[in-house]
């Protein structure tokens, strides 16, 4: 029976593919929870979880198409370090959150700069790689109406997705994780009582 359009919890280990573990929920003891194929995650994960059965575990590895896609020339941008107060005790390599055009928050990273310029990549960090997953089903139920949050970290496209602080994320909805984008929010810092779901 599939599981699309119901709410499901999972546990999971995701690795990259020469072993290195990016994100667990084991570690943190802590099930993600989300809807199944409504757009929260990353079309592979959502996929593999649809007909998957209660105590199941999959091993499954996911190629950059199903995941955060390749990476993009375009989504490397450069600034007068002038224009940007701060920006002059940045490193490379440091994370940070740009604002957008409608002030909606854009993680990215320090790519390169001089005395005059920053660079900043808005890639997701694990575009153009695979990833693998371990994930283990713990309980599937009829998702009520008018969720549409869930209660793992990080922020997916649109909604909210598994993965802690920048894995799985851009603007839209999100949940118990901070830096919230415009949109629904819910078990995190800064909620929007207005737009909060989920509460235990």
């Amino acid at each position: 029976m599939s599981n699309e359009g119901k709410s499901v919890a999972v546990h999971y280990v995701g690795t990259l593919d020469d072993g290195t573990k990016f994100d667990s929920s084991r570690d943190r003891n802590e099930p993600l929870r989300f809807t199944c194929m409504a757009g929260q995650m990353i079309a592979g994960f959502d996929a593999a979880v649809r007909d998957m059965e209660v105590g199941q575990t999959v091993n499954v590895r996911l190629e950059p198409a199903e995941a955060y896609g390749e990476r993009r020339d375009d989504m490397i941008i450069s600034v007068p370090i002038a224009n940007m107060p701060g920006a002059e005790n940045a490193q490379v390599g440091m994370r940070v959150v740009l604002g957008g055009p409608m002030g909606q928050p854009m993680p990215a990273t320090v790519y390169a700069m001089d005395d005059t310029t920053i660079t900043f990549d808005l890639n997701h960090e694990m575009a153009g790689k695979a990833l693998n997953f371990e994930i283990e089903l713990l309980e599937v139920s009829e998702d009520e109406e008018g969720h549409h949050c869930c209660h793992g970290r990080g922020h997916g496209e649109g909604g909210c997705c598994h993965g802690e602080g920048r894995h799985h994320h851009e603007d839209g909805e999100c949940c118990h994780g901070e830096g919230h984008g415009d949109g629904e929010c819910c078990k995190g810092e800064g909620c929007d009582d207005d737009n909060c779901c989920c509460e235990d």
